[in-house]
């Protein structure tokens, strides 16, 4: 029989990507199917203070994990996680079920009051895992040190977690080889990996050789589901123990999984190896500062790694979104007096009717409408951050560091801001960080722009193409160069964000619409437009 076992968390950290909505009917099916692939254990979810919803896989004690479990469950056993500080020790009553475990992760700084917490919950009967978060970020000495507090406990399992997915194999074996040679032999060893560099399965392996006289017990997720590059696949695994360790673990319910509740989760919002969070493991840093710079679709490649680089290691643990909103600024901070430019708009654009062109896909579906208004008006033509091939635009305002490497014409005039390195030499610059706003899209460019006319003294301004964000991505832009990979699940909010923030503009602007939006023409801050909401129509490109 092989000392190797498989944890499957999909329902817990698979997740992040759902907010752990995965459905009452689908959490059942989900147990039901690992249990006939004979999965060893199966993390339903994490252990909250929250009042119960069946539709998560958050449970305010472990009875409530008992009642959506199957009659028969053969020999599979179930697990809970905790995040340290979040679950009163008072609230866990005397466990009388030892076939469900629980999990403390927890941070470095958090380890002796962690291991206190660890003990007393075997006081109360349960089964433990200790789950110390960045294994990799561990000394010898303190990794040694927590491994001698772990002994006095003596829990079920203790787990090597590579939390930025950074770990390559001499550093899976180096820190394997410490651990084995001081952890006490009836504690299982157990490793939990991200998968940004894609090395998890390839580590896995790796353990597999070397862990010959202890349990070992290895997570993975079904399809590999997790936030960022996601984790490594049940299925993959399974069949790897079934073919090299004499494993009996059955794939099709596994793939059935995958199949009937994993797809759909992962057409919606997938999830997948990609350059920023390769970057946030080489850098590592918590997979979500690399998902705030991703989401924003304004800095090439080269400057996330910069920023990256910028986080100090105290904080690259855990996610501060003030922090890396900061380091994201003061990396633009290079503040300039604009008023030259600004001179420069008041005289180009006094007394003008002016339309300002987004890239949504109403450029497209409107075209006659927005020509025939650029026939009847003569408008000024001012595009954001692209230069469209249907429209002779009089001048081209660029916010975003991305899109700026990518244009080629420079003979259409340029305003930029600070922000944006080695422009043209006849471009003229604002001082970027003087037309921010407060919100979560403190640097969309539709915002920048109407800020700085503010400034200006400009009263009144046509748009065509700035529909609002689209459930369908497709939908999204007018060309599909343009597509980011924001979850579908943030559209809805960035749509309130922007009807609240030109509320607030249209105070001392005038703001039409040539082509069809979400934001009306009142810019109501209560928008209920289901045809657009639905996806007709494009949205705001940032």
């Amino acid at each position: 029989m092989s000392n190797i076992k498989v944890l499957d968390c999909t329902l817990r950290d698979g997740g992040y990507i759902n907010n752990w909505t995965f459905g009452e009917k689908n959490i059942k099916k989900i147990i039901k199917n690992l249990i006939l692939a004979k999965l060893d254990f199966v993390e339903c979810g994490f252990l909250k203070p929250l009042t119960f919803d069946k539709e998560k896989t958050f449970y305010p004690n472990y009875n409530f994990l008992e009642n959506i479990l199957p009659d028969n469950y053969n020999n599979t056993k179930f697990t809970l996680m905790i995040n340290y500080g979040e679950y009163p020790l008072e609230n866990l009553p005397i466990c009388d079920n030892k076939n469900i475990a629980l999990r403390i992760v927890f941070k470095k700084d958090e380890k002796e009051n962690a291991i206190f917490y660890c003990k007393e919950l075997i006081n109360k009967n349960y089964n433990v895992f200790v789950n110390p978060m960045h294994t990799n970020t561990y000394s010898s000495s303190e990794l040694l040190e927590l491994i001698e507090m772990v002994n006095k406990i003596n829990p079920l399992g203790f787990t090597i977690v590579d939390t930025t997915g950074a770990m390559k194999e001499k550093d899976i074996l180096t820190t394997f080889y410490l651990v084995d040679e001081n952890l006490d032999k009836n504690i299982s060893l157990c490793f939990h990996s991200h998968n940004n560099l894609q090395l998890s399965f390839s580590n896995a392996q790796c353990l597999m050789k070397v862990c010959k006289d202890r349990e070992l017990i290895i997570d993975s997720t079904v399809f590999g589901m997790g936030r960022g590059a996601g984790n490594l696949c049940t299925e993959l695994l399974t069949q790897y123990i079934n073919d090299n360790y004499n494993g009996n673990y059955d794939i099709i319910p596994i793939l059935k999984i995958v199949d009937e509740q994993i797809n759909p989760i992962f057409a919606k919002t997938p999830w997948g190896y990609s350059v920023p969070y390769y970057l946030a493991a080489t850098n590592h840093c918590h997979p979500n500062y690399a998902k705030y710079l991703v989401d924003k679709q304004t800095v090439p490649v080269e400057i996330i790694n910069k920023l990256l680089q910028n986080i100090p290691d105290e904080k690259k643990s855990s996610f501060d979104a003030t922090l890396i909103k900061q380091i994201y600024l003061d990396n633009f901070s290079n503040s300039i007096d604009d008023t030259a430019t600004l001179d420069y708009l008041k005289n180009l654009l006094f007394q003008k009717e002016i339309l300002i062109l987004a890239p949504g896909k109403s450029l497209v579906y409107e075209k006659e409408k927005i020509n025939e208004f650029i026939i009847k008006e003569k408008p000024f033509i001012i595009s954001l951050n692209y230069i469209p091939d249907n429209y002779n635009e009089d001048l081209v305002f660029i916010t975003n560091m991305k899109r700026f490497t990518s244009l080629n014409n420079y003979h259409i005039p340029l305003v930029v801001s600070s922000n944006i390195e080695n422009p043209p030499k006849n471009a003229k610059v604002i001082n970027y960080s003087s037309y921010l706003n407060d919100s979560k899209m403190f640097d969309n460019v539709a915002l920048i722009l109407l800020n700085l006319f503010i400034k200006i003294g400009i009263k009144k301004v046509h748009f065509a193409g700035l529909d609002g964000f689209s459930n369908i991505p497709s939908e999204n832009y007018f060309d599909n160069k343009l597509i980011n990979n924001a979850k579908v699940s943030e559209f809805d909010e960035r749509n309130e964000i922007m009807s609240e923030e030109l509320s607030k503009i249209s105070k001392y602007i005038n703001i039409t619409f040539i082509t069809k939006t979400l934001y009306n023409k009142s810019i109501s801050k209560n928008i209920n437009n289901n045809e657009y909401k639905n996806g007709l129509m494009g949205y705001l490109y940032e």
